[in-house]
C-alpha cells in the first residue's frame, strides 16, 4: 500500500486561525420603524371581535359564500402557483444547506488492453475503485449566510402565498357581493319600469278623456324608454361579474352561476383592530418584506466572505487490481490527504462591487419594508373610516328611500284624481328610482368596505412563532 500525504504548513495554519477570528457578521439589521402609532385614529365598532378570525367570511351569514370561498382555496390558479413557489424555495434551502456538509464521491472503473508482438497478442485487465471526500471550511460564514438567505426566501414565499390567498378570497367575496348587488339593481330597474308603465296607463286614459295632453304622454313614453335602456347595461355588468367570479374559482364561465339574487340575507359582521404594532405580524405582506430584508442582509455577509481566502480539505483513496477478485481480497491501496488555501490577488474590484451591490440592495429592500408597513397602517385607517362613514350614510339613505316611496304614492294618487300635474309625477318617479338604486349601491360599498378592512387587518392570519 502506498500513501501520499500533503500537510499544510505551520504558517498556513496560523494564518487560517487568525483569519477565522475575523468572521464576517456584517451590520445588524435595521429595526422596524420607530414611528408606529400607539392607536388608530378612526373609531372602531364597540363590542366587536378584536382582529378577524381565519374564516372571517362566515360572519356574512351566507352558506353560498362559504362554498364559493372553499372553491377558491382549493381551485384558484394563482394560489396553486404560489404553493409551487414554496416548494421551489424549500428545494433551494436544501441545496444551500448541502454546502455546509462534505461532498463524497465514489467511482468504479475497468479496462482491458491488448498488446501485440511477434508471439501474438497478450490481453491484460485492470480494475479500480476510488473514493473522494472534500470539505470547505466556512470560516467567513458564506455558506451559513446562503442558508439564512434561502430560509428567508422560504419564509417570504410562504407569506406571499398567504397574501395571494387573502387577495383571492377577498376578491371572490367582493365579486360575489357585486354580482348580487347588480341583480338587486336589475330587480329595482324592472320594478320601476312596471311602475312607469302603470303611470303610462293612467296617462293614456287621461289623454283619451281630454284631461291630459299628448305632451304628457310623450314624456312618460320617454321615461319608460330611458328605464328600458338601463336594463341591458346592468345585464352586461351581471355577466361580467359572474364571469369574473368563475375565473377566481379556477373554472370557465360557461354554465357557472350562483343561486342568490340579492343582498337581503347578507349580514354585516363587526370587526375591530388591535394595537397597530400587532399589524406587523398579522399582515403577510409585511412578514414577507421583513424576510426579504433578512435575506438581503445575509447576501451582504456572503459577498463580504468572498473577499477572504477559501480553505478546504480533501481526501481520496483508491484500490486497483488486475482482477475483480483481487480487487476485494488483495487490492493495491492508495490514500491522499490535502489542504488548500486560495485567495484572489487581483479581480479588478469585482468582489468589492458585489459587496456594494448587496449593500445597496439591502437599503432598497429596507425602503420597501418601511413602505409596506406605512401603507398597511394607511389601509387600515382608510378602511375603518370607510366602514364607519358608509354605515352612517346607509342609515340616512334608508330614510330617504322610505320617504321617496311615500311621496310617490301620494303624488300618484293625486294625479289620478286630477289634482297633481304630470311633471310632479315624473319627478317623484325619478326620485324613487334613484333612491332605491343608491341604497343598493351603498349597501354594496359597505360590504366591500368590510371585506377591505378584513384584508387590511391580515384576514385572521398571524406569523408562526419561530423555533
Amino acid at each position: 500500500m502506498t500513501m501520499h500525504i500533503r500537510i499544510p504548513t505551520l504558517a498556513t495554519l496560523m494564518l487560517s486561525t487568525a483569519l477565522s477570528a475575523c468572521a464576517t457578521t456584517g451590520p445588524a439589521l435595521v429595526p422596524p420603524p420607530q414611528d408606529i402609532p400607539m392607536a388608530w385614529e378612526q373609531p372602531s365598532p364597540e363590542n366587536a371581535p378584536i382582529w378577524p378570525e381565519a374564516d372571517w367570511w362566515q360572519g356574512f351569514g351566507s352558506p353560498e359564500l362559504n362554498t364559493v370561498i372553499s372553491s377558491v382555496e382549493s381551485d384558484n390558479l394563482s394560489l396553486a402557483a404560489a404553493e409551487q413557489r414554496i416548494l421551489q424555495a424549500d428545494a433551494r434551502l436544501t441545496q444551500a444547506g448541502a454546502a455546509l456538509l462534505p461532498s463524497v464521491g465514489v467511482s468504479l472503473g475497468g479496462n482491458r488492453r491488448v498488446s501485440g508482438g511477434d508471439n501474438g497478442s497478450t490481453p491484460s485487465n485492470s480494475f479500480s475503485a476510488n473514493a473522494s471526500v472534500s470539505y470547505e471550511f466556512d470560516f467567513w460564514g458564506a455558506n451559513r449566510a446562503g442558508v439564512t438567505a434561502a430560509r428567508a426566501a422560504g419564509t417570504a414565499s410562504r407569506a406571499d402565498r398567504e397574501t395571494v390567498a387573502l387577495t383571492a378570497v377577498s376578491g371572490a367575496a367582493n365579486t360575489y357581493f357585486q354580482l348580487l348587488s347588480i341583480r338587486n339593481r336589475l330587480d329595482i330597474a324592472r320594478l320601476n319600469l312596471d311602475i312607469a308603465r302603470s303611470v303610462l296607463q293612467v296617462t293614456e286614459s287621461r289623454v283619451r278623456n281630454g284631461v291630459a295632453t299628448p305632451l304628457e304622454l310623450s314624456q312618460q313614453l320617454g321615461a319608460i324608454a330611458s328605464q328600458q335602456a338601463a336594463i341591458p347595461n346592468l345585464e352586461q355588468q351581471e355577466l361580467t361579474a359572474r364571469a369574473g367570479l368563475a375565473v377566481l374559482l379556477g373554472r370557465p364561465p360557461e354554465g357557472f352561476d350562483v343561486m342568490a339574487q340579492n343582498l337581503d340575507a347578507i349580514q354585516m359582521p363587526p370587526v375591530a383592530p388591535g394595537l397597530p404594532s400587532e399589524l406587523l405580524v398579522r399582515r403577510p405582506d409585511i412578514v414577507a418584506a421583513e424576510a426579504n430584508l433578512e435575506g438581503a442582509h445575509a447576501n451582504i455577509i456572503a459577498a463580504r466572505a468572498a473577499l477572504f481566502p477559501s480553505i478546504s480539505l480533501s481526501a481520496g483513496g483508491g484500490a486497483s487490481s488486475a482482477s475483480l477478485i483481487s480487487l476485494v481480497s488483495n487490492p493495491g491501496l492508495s490514500l491522499s490527504l490535502g489542504a488548500s488555501l486560495a485567495q484572489s490577488i487581483f479581480d479588478a474590484d469585482s468582489r468589492q462591487a458585489q459587496v456594494e451591490a448587496a449593500q445597496s440592495r439591502e437599503i432598497e429592500v429596507l425602503a420597501n419594508y418601511r413602505s409596506v408597513v406605512i401603507g398597511a397602517f394607511s389601509e387600515v385607517e382608510i378602511a375603518l373610516g370607510n366602514v364607519a362613514n358608509l354605515t352612517e350614510q346607509e342609515r340616512f339613505q334608508i330614510e330617504q328611500a322610505m320617504q321617496a316611496q311615500v311621496a310617490f304614492d301620494i303624488v300618484q294618487a293625486r294625479y289620478r284624481e286630477g289634482v297633481a300635474d304630470f311633471l310632479t309625477v315624473l319627478d317623484a318617479q325619478r326620485t324613487l328610482y334613484q333612491s332605491r338604486d343608491s341604497l343598493g349601491q351603498i349597501k354594496l360599498s359597505r360590504l366591500q368596505a368590510l371585506v377591505t378592512l378584513y384584508r387590511a387587518l391580515g384576514g385572521g392570519w398571524c406569523a408562526p412563532d419561530e423555533d
